[in-house]
C-alpha cells in the first residue's frame, strides 16, 4: 500500500468514524431530540460510507453502478444540508408559530434570491458552456452548496438581529457545514477547469469534511453553557431562555 493510498483510506474511513462518534455523544446527551435533522444527516452518513464501502470492495459492483450510488448519496446529503439550516434557524423561535412563519418565508426568500445569484456567478464562469464541466450535474451541485454558504451566513445574522447567543453545538454544525459547502465548489471547479490533478482536488475535499467532523464531534461533547450578557435581557441571554421569550413574542401579530 503506498502513501497516497494509504492517506485516501484514511480521509474516507477515519472522518465517518467521527460521524459515527458524534451522532453517539448526540444520543447520549439527549440533544437528538433538539436536532433530530442533524441527528439523521449524521445517521445517513455512517450508512452511506457502509454502504459505498461495501461496494468498492465487491468485485461485482461495476464502476457506473457506484458512481450512481455515489451520486445519490451526495444528493441526499445536499438535501439534509437545507433540512438542517431550517432546523438551526428555526431553533431560537421554535415556541413562536408567528416566528416560525416569518422564519420560514424568508428562508425561502433568501434561497430563491442566492439561488438566482449562484446561477448567474456560474454562469458567468463557464461562460455557459456546459460541455466544459466533466459532469454537468456539478452546475446544479455548484449552486446547491453556494445557496447552503449563504444560508449559513443567515443563521448568524438572524441571531444576531433576535440579539440570542447562539448555542455552541448550533455553531459547531454551522461552521462544520460552511466549511463543507463553502470548499466543495471552489474545489469542484478547480476539477473541472483542470487546474489541479483530480486526486490532489479529492483528497482537499475529504480533508476538508474531516476537519469538519472533527469541528461536530468536539462541540457535540462540550457541554452546554448558559451565561447572562449585560447588553441583553437575562430572560434572553441564552437560546433555551429566548424560546420561553419567543413564546410571549408569538402573542404578537407579526406584519
Amino acid at each position: 500500500m503506498n502513501s497516497l493510498h494509504f492517506i485516501w483510506m484514511y480521509l474516507w474511513i477515519v472522518p465517518h468514524v467521527l460521524v459515527a462518534l458524534a451522532a453517539w455523544v448526540m444520543f447520549r446527551t439527549q440533544r437528538y431530540r433538539d436536532f433530530p435533522v442533524f441527528f439523521g444527516y449524521l445517521l445517513f452518513e455512517v450508512f452511506q460510507f457502509c454502504v459505498l464501502f461495501a461496494m468498492i470492495r465487491l468485485t461485482s459492483v461495476s464502476a457506473s453502478t457506484y458512481q450512481q450510488a455515489d451520486m445519490l448519496g451526495r444528493a441526499g446529503s445536499i438535501a439534509f444540508r437545507f433540512g438542517i439550516i431550517q432546523e438551526i434557524l428555526e431553533a431560537p423561535v421554535i415556541q413562536s408559530p408567528s416566528l416560525l412563519r416569518t422564519t420560514g418565508w424568508m428562508l425561502k426568500g433568501a434561497a430563491a434570491c442566492l439561488a438566482l445569484l449562484a446561477v448567474l456567478f456560474i454562469g458567468s464562469i463557464y461562460s455557459w458552456d456546459v460541455r466544459g464541466m466533466i459532469f454537468p450535474a456539478y452546475a446544479v451541485k455548484h449552486t446547491l452548496n453556494i445557496v447552503q454558504c449563504g444560508l449559513i451566513v443567515l443563521v448568524f445574522f438572524w441571531h444576531r438581529f433576535l440579539r440570542l447567543k447562539m448555542e455552541h453545538f448550533v455553531l459547531g454544525i454551522a461552521l462544520g457545514m460552511g466549511l463543507v459547502a463553502g470548499l466543495e465548489p471552489l474545489l469542484d471547479a478547480l476539477k473541472d477547469f483542470r487546474t489541479f490533478s483530480p486526486q490532489v482536488v479529492d483528497l482537499l475535499q475529504m480533508g476538508a469534511y474531516h476537519v469538519a467532523t472533527l469541528i461536530w464531534l468536539a462541540f457535540a461533547s462540550v457541554p452546554e453553557r448558559y451565561t447572562s450578557s449585560p447588553s441583553v435581557p437575562a430572560s434572553v441571554a441564552s437560546v433555551q431562555d429566548a424560546r420561553r421569550w419567543a413564546t410571549e413574542m408569538g402573542r404578537l401579530i407579526w406584519p
